[in-house]
């Protein structure tokens, strides 16, 4: 006998189809709370509660699955969620001010590990999170070019705020973390000519 459809269209019982995007952000959290190693197949179906042809309806394989993590990671969508996409819009003060802050903001700080982990033993990881660093350093580049300084004092202002950011992601466990002050300090310093 088969099942009656529900309101929705999917069949009582059933759960409705996952997307990509409901795949790529389980195995996202799985990797950031347990690490590369927890990321397999069936535990994301125990946890997603469906079978694996699920899985296999959007991916060829565990790696197919792991790609779209780091595409989704890096992707310009996860720009928005950084706030890169709208820091663009602000005026050029602000928009150094609410970068500075960001690299003391915790919400993010444990995905950016486990990534950054994982992207050192996975060339195409790397060159994702390569990508991503370059964008922010243009972004923080530009900025520092609007307020007049020439291409080389740019990149310098700017390297010293990505380094400084990429510094926090591995030092943040065995070193005191910037308080929001002293990033202000810092960028009172870079601003000034």
């Amino acid at each position: 006998m088969a099942q009656q459809p529900t309101k929705d269209g999917s069949r009582s019982g059933r759960r409705p189809r996952l997307s990509l995007d409901d795949w790529t952000a389980a195995g996202l959290q799985l990797l950031v709370t347990e690490g590369r190693n927890a990321v397999k197949i069936s535990r994301l179906c125990d946890e997603l509660g469906v079978t694996k042809g699920s899985f296999y309806w959007h991916f060829t394989d565990i790696d197919d699955l792991m790609k779209a993590i780091a595409t989704r990671y890096t992707s310009q969508d996860n720009d928005a969620a950084r706030g890169l996409t709208s820091v663009e819009e602000l005026p050029v003060r602000e928009r150094l001010t609410r970068m500075g802050t960001m690299l003391v903001d915790d919400r993010a700080w444990e995905a950016e590990v486990a990534v950054r982990e994982w992207a050192r033993s996975d060339p195409q990881v790397a060159e994702s999170v390569r990508a991503l660093d370059q964008r922010i350093m243009t972004v923080i580049e530009n900025a520092f070019l609007e307020l007049g300084f020439d291409k080389d004092e740019a990149r310098v202002r700017a390297g010293t705020l990505v380094y400084a950011g990429i510094g926090f992601v591995y030092g943040r466990d065995g070193l005191p973390s910037p308080t929001v002050e002293q990033i202000q300090a810092l960028l009172t310093i870079l601003v000034r000519k």
